[in-house]
């Protein structure tokens, strides 16, 4: 069995950038991944959309973002695929490198075919013991939603359900049918 060598954060951000590779650091081990599917856009795509039309109707004082990378601990740098904070939160935030020091309110992640359900696992953990309140993991192959919450709750909810996030965004209601491609 091969020895992986762990990297600083320092050695991470040092590293060469490679053309259609995407890259997280997890407690020093280098994770890359191939970039997105259409279908993991159009999902990524269509929850960001019904996020953003709440904000926009409600004036809740929240940011959204897509691919907004966050460095959660010393040894771990993530980018959830949508990110939604605090305004008064982001603006206290630290950039490092480009990168914002702290975790978002809501971290978003649509699987790819590439995605092991440890390494998904492991960087849902990651959001919550950060401070995220909740994760949402939309599965686009099987039309269901994983919501994970600070808490220890976890729920799934399948394409025909409502998702709802009442603890930062009460009153959002996603109908997950009109998330995925029929």
């Amino acid at each position: 069995m091969a020895t992986q060598t762990l990297l600083t954060y320092e050695q991470y951000r040092d590293l060469p950038e490679v053309e259609g590779v995407f890259r997280e650091l997890d407690e020093g081990r280098v994770m890359e991944m191939a970039h997105a599917s259409f279908l993991h856009g159009f999902v990524q795509a269509q929850a960001a959309k019904f996020v953003n039309v709440y904000l926009d109707e409600t004036g809740a004082d929240f940011l959204v973002s897509q691919n907004t990378s966050f460095l959660l601990a010393p040894d771990i740098e993530r980018a959830p695929d949508i990110c939604v904070i605090r305004r008064s939160s982001y603006e206290a935030m630290e950039t490092v490198r480009g990168v914002l020091r702290g975790c978002p309110d809501l971290a978003i992640e649509v699987i790819s075919g590439s995605d092991t359900a440890i390494d998904m696992e492991r960087k849902i953990q990651q959001y919550l013991r950060a401070g995220a309140t909740a994760a949402w993991i939309f599965y686009p192959e099987t039309r269901n939603v994983l919501v994970r919450r600070r808490s220890g709750e976890a729920r799934m909810l399948e394409s025909r359900q409502i998702l709802e996030e009442p603890e930062l965004l009460p009153g959002l209601r996603i109908p997950l049918d009109r998330v995925f491609p029929s």
